[in-house]
């Protein structure tokens, strides 16, 4: 499960940030478009960091402000009472801009290997419409597998700061082969998991 298995004890540690939103009146769409700010932000960072290596402690931080974010919506939400369907597409659009945004900045470095890039986003992208397609089709939405959102945002801020302590920018191919790697291997496992959970037709004799 990932990160995703501490998620209740990380959404409790975040509970001063979520009373803050409430108060605010700040709603789950607003919480899901600082987290795409922040996404944005770190691929900026991601971006100037050949000339400017400071900027990769941006990029650090924001990502996993990215993730607060991830971890807030839902709750804050619930508080304010406008939990909705329409607003759980908007979640799941909107976390899609943010995984492209920080990878396309990948893509765009003169370093990085340009087709390990797109792959590695294509695999994430799918990994995410599997998961959705699954609770789609009456399912769960996964989350199970060895990584997940919240880990991808964990390694890349990791990256970014081994980026920066060695000046070593080759790190990041090192970093999307880790991430195409284990996105595949995460996709196997829900793939297996909603084939599982999902009845099936019965076999022609």
């Amino acid at each position: 499960m990932g990160i995703y298995a501490i998620k209740p004890k990380f959404q409790r540690a975040l509970k001063p940030l979520e009373n803050l939103f409430v108060a605010l009146k700040i709603g789950p769409t607003g919480v899901n478009l600082l987290g795409f700010a922040m996404a944005a932000l770190g691929g900026i960072g991601i971006i100037l960091s050949p000339r400017h290596p400071a900027w990769l402690i941006v990029t650090a931080i924001a990502v996993n402000a990215r993730t607060a974010c991830n971890a807030l919506d839902g709750l804050v939400a619930r508080r304010l009472g406008v939990a909705s369907n329409f607003g759980e597409v908007l979640n799941e659009l909107i976390d899609r801009f943010s995984d492209a945004t920080l990878f396309i900045c990948l893509y765009f470095l003169d370093v990085t290997n340009n087709t390990l890039a797109l792959f590695t986003l294509v695999i994430i992208l799918l990994n995410s419409f599997l998961s959705i397609l699954s609770k789609a089709a009456g399912g769960s939405r996964r989350y199970n597998g060895i990584v997940g959102k919240a880990d991808r945002m964990i390694y890349m801020s990791t990256a970014a700061l081994a980026v920066l302590i060695t000046s070593k920018q080759q790190i990041w191919n090192g970093f999307l082969w880790f991430i195409l790697v284990t996105t595949t291997i995460t996709f196997l496992q829900r793939f297996a998991a909603t084939y599982h959970e999902l009845p099936n037709p019965p076999r022609q004799t």
